[in-house]
């Protein structure tokens, strides 16, 4: 999202723009190219081909990261909501001071750019009634179908504060919402579209790795870039490095030269380190009677728990996606698979009987879930490992103030919430891996930060 906004906002402004991309420069329709190799076929559906090595509390976890790749990146597949940071994110002050100090800018800094970008990308939703700050520009979302109704009225009665969730969705005639998967219709907003809509198109170069940058103690010069079996040298005036919180610091510390001995840009040693995720809750709630899952199903957010006593938890929204008898069914296999008795495997099976009858008499429910809010610890971090496909590896510890938070998050939500079905998917805590951020960190001073504010 970052380097596709870059590049139409450079565009826009007459420069001549090269953009490397990894993946492929156009998404294939479906049924269309055939493709043979587990690498290609997810490059054609704009999924990162390449598994990557998560070492959480020394357990290596090797598997495909949700990454979007292409033009585009993850926007070809998220989910398309899209909120903005809360100012308590940013600024600090005497009745709310940040929990990990102040940011070298400041939430009016970004309020322009923010409007730019919601308006670029056709953002839709109301205005949360505990954010005072202005949404007039963005536009009126489709009207609930019966079982969100339902669930609004719910938090309302209950004290909360419920808004119609911020998402990039046009909601044209059958649009499917197309949530963690290519759209086809052009309902949902996404990168690729944003750079369809610039006047002077930027310059794609696909299916390119950039292996490195070289670069003088004061800027980079040439960019080396594979394409197929060939090397390639790119110079330009600036270059923008956009890869992402896990394959930024990658090409930064294998950028070492005599200049940067310890990677680009990183002097004070904190490249690929402070790296978060969000601790996913994902939960389930049932409607005060069967009601028809019609309607927008991305739709509903509150942030009533963003921050309690203190203590920072985070927001929750809907998912769009609604709880059948197989996605409980594997609900209960991991819940059997964690306990002390797994060991009885003819019970396993068994586990059927309950999964359909709890669907026939309950119906089908609703998934929530709230992204809890990391925090920056320089022991969490992505190193070069050469021994891994990806060539990287994240190293993350999960810290005890981190579980004490899901916990009472947990405990916060369900006595809010009693009086109504509700059942916890998640187990402990729940990193999300698409969700990582953290680790070029900003400051005015060299020696404790990657980048500057600008």
């Amino acid at each position: 999202m970052g380097g596709g906004f870059t590049a139409r906002a450079l565009s826009d402004a007459g420069r001549d723009v090269l953009l490397i991309d990894y993946g492929n420069e156009d998404i294939s329709s479906p049924g269309g190219t055939k493709v043979s190799g587990d690498q290609e076929i997810r490059l054609s559906e704009s999924k990162w081909p390449i598994m990557s090595a998560f070492e959480v509390d020394g357990v290596i976890d090797r598997c495909y990261p949700p990454f979007g790749v292409g033009v585009g990146g993850s926007t070809n597949l998220y989910a398309a909501a899209l909120q903005r940071f809360d100012s308590r994110d940013i600024d600090s002050d005497s009745d709310s001071p940040h929990s990990t100090g102040r940011w070298p800018i400041s939430y009016g800094d970004l309020l322009p750019y923010y409007e730019r970008a919601e308006r670029m990308l056709h953002v839709c939703g109301t205005s949360d009634p505990l954010n005072t700050h202005a949404f007039n520009h963005i536009s009126e979302p489709p009207p609930l179908g019966p079982c969100d109704a339902d669930f609004l009225q719910f938090f309302q009665e209950k004290g909360m504060h419920p808004y119609r969730l911020h998402v990039g969705i046009r909601y044209r005639p059958g649009c499917d919402e197309c949530l963690g998967r290519l759209c086809y219709k052009d309902c949902r907003a996404d990168v690729r579209s944003v750079l369809a809509e610039s006047q002077n198109k930027p310059t794609i170069m696909a299916r390119s790795e950039a292996l490195r940058l070289e670069a003088t103690p004061d800027g980079v010069t040439r960019a080396i870039v594979r394409q197929g079996d060939k090397l390639i040298t790119i110079q330009a005036k600036v270059f923008v490095l956009a890869a992402g919180a896990i394959h930024t610091p990658k090409l930064l510390l294998q950028s070492r030269n005599d200049h940067w001995p310890d990677g680009l840009a990183n002097r004070s040693g904190l490249v690929g380190r402070n790296l978060m995720f969000h601790a996913t809750q994902t939960f389930v709630l049932w409607p005060s009677k069967r009601l028809a899952g019609t309607g927008p199903r991305k739709s509903i957010a509150f942030t009533d728990f963003y921050e309690v006593d203190g203590q920072r938890y985070g927001s929750v929204q809907s998912t769009g996606f609604e709880l059948g008898y197989g996605e409980f069914l594997m609900y209960l296999y991991r819940l059997f698979d964690h306990s002390a008795t797994r060991r009885i495997r003819i019970v396993r099976p068994l586990l059927r009987v309950p999964a359909l009858v709890t669907i026939k008499t309950l119906g089908r429910g609703t998934i929530f879930v709230c992204l809890i809010e990391d925090m920056p610890y320089p022991e969490n971090r992505v190193v070069l490992d050469d021994n891994e496909a990806d060539g990287v590896r994240v190293k993350y510890k999960i810290k005890d103030e981190l579980r004490d938070r899901v916990t009472h998050f947990r405990q916060l939500l369900t006595k809010r919430l009693k009086g109504r079905r509700m059942v916890f998917l998640s187990q402990d805590v729940e990193l999300n891996y698409g969700h990582p951020c953290g680790t070029c960190v900003m400051s005015n001073d060299p020696s404790t930060g990657v980048v500057n504010p600008d």
